[in-house]
């Protein structure tokens, strides 16, 4: 016994503890073993689609984002916003120490969706002309894109979100005081997280739309109505005192 005690003695000189030194109990306790679960709350809309027959078409030509394809003009315009936003709806700060305070989400809200659609059909065109029907049904084909992609990415934007908060679950602070610092830090990190799948989404969506905006499928459309006209030279392409378009 004589000797354990000596021994120990021993080695406490060999490896003097100071105070400046010491190890405190909040460097050694994880704040993501505390917080295994917040739980996500996932959002998203499609957004209430509109129609909008009033306005001219050069108007609707200057609203457009591409320049039209030589011979042609723009009619008709399929537009919406993409929205997402990362939220850390309650978190939960819990001190460990007198430098230790750990800022641990209780619950995130994540929202991904689509504002304000709206559908454009030049306000020149007779309603019961082939040219309303063909560009409505046009422009409806790209708001079908635009859900369908949504649908599509939405499986991988909440598993990429999901993974992101696992690797991540909160964050250590020097003290509760600082804990608007820590949440921005988590919000941050998620934002970085999940931006580069909201790039991939506006890259499909977008190589989606040329799929059906190209000079091809332009040809095609424009050649249906002269046919259509030409059998039917009784129905109007334009209301009534509008000249041509062009």
């Amino acid at each position: 016994m004589k000797k354990t005690w000596l021994l120990l003695i021993f080695l406490l000189c060999l490896f003097p503890v100071s105070k400046t030194n010491a190890w405190t109990y909040g460097e050694f306790i994880s704040c993501d073993g505390l917080n295994p679960r917040p739980k996500i709350t996932f959002k998203t809309s499609y957004g209430e689609l509109v129609h909008d027959l009033s306005t001219p078409q050069r108007e609707i030509q200057s609203q457009s984002l591409h320049t039209p394809e030589k011979g042609f003009f723009t009619a008709g315009l399929a537009t919406l916003k993409t929205a997402s936003s990362i939220w850390l709806k309650s978190v939960e700060i819990r001190k460990l120490d007198k430098n230790h305070t750990c800022i641990m989400p209780k619950e995130i809200e994540i929202s991904f969706m689509y504002k304000d659609p709206v559908i454009y059909v030049s306000s020149e065109y007779d309603h019961n002309s082939c040219q309303f029907s063909l560009i409505l049904r046009h422009e409806q084909t790209h708001q079908r894109i635009n859900k369908l992609t949504l649908e599509y990415f939405l499986p991988l934007i909440y598993k990429t979100i999901k993974k992101t908060i696992k690797e991540v679950r909160s964050v250590k602070v020097p003290s509760p005081e600082h804990a608007q610092e820590g949440m921005k830090l988590l919000q941050k990190y998620y934002t970085i997280k999940l931006t580069p799948i909201i790039q991939e989404y506006e890259k499909a969506r977008l190589a989606e739309q040329k799929k059906l905006d190209n000079l091809t499928n332009y040809t095609m459309e424009n050649e249906l109505c002269k046919e259509f006209n030409r059998k039917h030279p009784e129905k109007p392409i334009f209301k009534q005192g509008v000249k041509p378009l062009g």
